[in-house]
């Protein structure tokens, strides 16, 4: 027997997305970025791994292009 959906992953990051673009319309994607880091750095659990993650040098690749 089928159980009932209580939760919905796919409408969860729907609603998610909808908020960020807000906030990136009402902030600019600069102010955006540093709010989404300094919430990133206070998180008990984010915070300390984001710290010690290796860094990887960024592309100027824009659009999700690939890099030749």
């Amino acid at each position: 027997m089928k159980r009932e959906k209580t939760f919905d992953c796919v409408e969860m990051k729907r609603q998610i997305q909808a908020k960020h673009l807000k906030e990136i319309q009402e902030l600019g994607e600069e102010e955006f970025r540093r709010r989404a880091m300094e919430r990133v750095l206070a998180d008990p659990i984010l915070g300390p791994f984001w710290r010690k993650a290796p860094r990887v040098p960024q592309t100027n690749v824009q659009g999700g292009g690939k890099a030749n």
